[in-house]
């Protein structure tokens, strides 16, 4: 497995400037999930589509897309970084993405599948409680989520969720009895840390009341079983404002586009539009320092930094 596709980096897919279409209006950030990449987890393996670079430019030609790349690999994978360290590496980059001064203020979207969604969710709570990244946080307009695990108030749902994600090992090239031993602790790492990883996407809950939220959830079995990797259940936040689509794709096509007459692709490109508008009559404020009491403020809501089991929701 080549080395490029381990590499912490956010690249930069479509360009609308350098394609000579005029400044960029929307940066769309691409987060990919278990045993994925930046550009592999988008990609049709028959017809070898990249959509994010072949299908979107042609809808939404002024829409700069960037996709970011972390060690996800299941087997093998020696990397360190979890959720937290992966999710401040997003932030750091887009950040250096977006120096100028047209570009700190433009409208943002993210795509995540699978647990990428967990990355981004703690990539938001950071930007919004620390001041080097309320610009991104205030950028933000919507997220796009595909088969993601999102039911993470109850504990024993995500020791389900995580053995779920196994079914995926025996599935992999090259996979056999002798070398399953190696898997990474990835997937294990899942269930010890189901707790953490719970109270993110509770915390996160609201906070997504800022943004536009579409859900993607799978309708097709794991192939050689009779349940999806991350069903319905797990697949939807149940928030007043979130549009809830079912795809008729297991867990690693939801994000594989055939052609631009896929329908799947179709539902995403017009959702995309829709999640740059952001949450109607909402208008992100950002505060710090003494105005704000030395606290991290969202509108009305004081959002306070701590570990997991530290007390900090009042």
């Amino acid at each position: 497995m080549p080395s490029e596709r381990r590499s912490l980096v956010i690249e930069t897919i479509y360009d609308p400037e350098e394609a000579g279409k005029g400044p960029a209006t929307l940066d769309l950030v691409l987060i990919h999930g278990l045993d994925g990449d930046r550009i592999n987890t988008w990609t049709h393996p028959k017809t070898k589509v990249f959509w994010p670079r072949d299908l979107l430019p042609k809808k939404q030609p002024r829409t700069r897309v960037l996709s970011f790349g972390y060690n996800a690999d299941i087997l093998g994978n020696t990397s360190i970084a979890g959720i937290r360290g992966n999710a401040r590496a997003l932030l750091a980059r887009l950040k250096d993405e977006r120096e100028d001064d047209e570009a700190e203020v433009r409208p943002l979207v993210f795509v995540a599948h699978s647990l990428g969604a967990i990355i981004v969710k703690q990539a938001l709570r950071f930007a919004a409680n620390e001041a080097e990244y309320h610009q991104l946080a205030a950028a933000t307009r919507g997220l796009l989520f595909y088969g993601a695990p999102h039911h993470g108030a109850d504990q024993d749902r995500w020791l389900a969720i995580s053995k779920s994600f196994g079914r995926l090992v025996p599935c992999l090239p090259g996979l056999s009895k002798s070398n399953s031993n190696n898997v990474s602790p990835l997937v294990e790492s899942l269930a010890r840390s189901s707790r953490d990883i719970a109270d993110i996407c509770e915390d996160f809950r609201q906070l997504a009341q800022r943004f536009a939220v579409i859900s993607f959830y799978e309708t097709r079995a794991w192939p050689g079983t009779k349940e999806p990797i991350v069903d319905k259940l797990s697949s939807v936040m149940n928030i007043a404002h979130e549009d809830q689509v079912p795809l008729e794709a297991d867990h690693l096509q939801l994000v594989r586009f055939e052609d631009e007459n896929d329908d799947a692709f179709r539902l995403t490109y017009k959702r995309i539009a829709r999640a740059a508008k952001g949450v109607p009559g909402y208008e992100p404020r950002f505060g710090y320092g003494a105005a704000a009491g030395g606290r991290n403020v969202i509108n009305q809501y004081v959002w306070v930094g701590g570990a997991p089991g530290s007390g900090k929701r009042v």
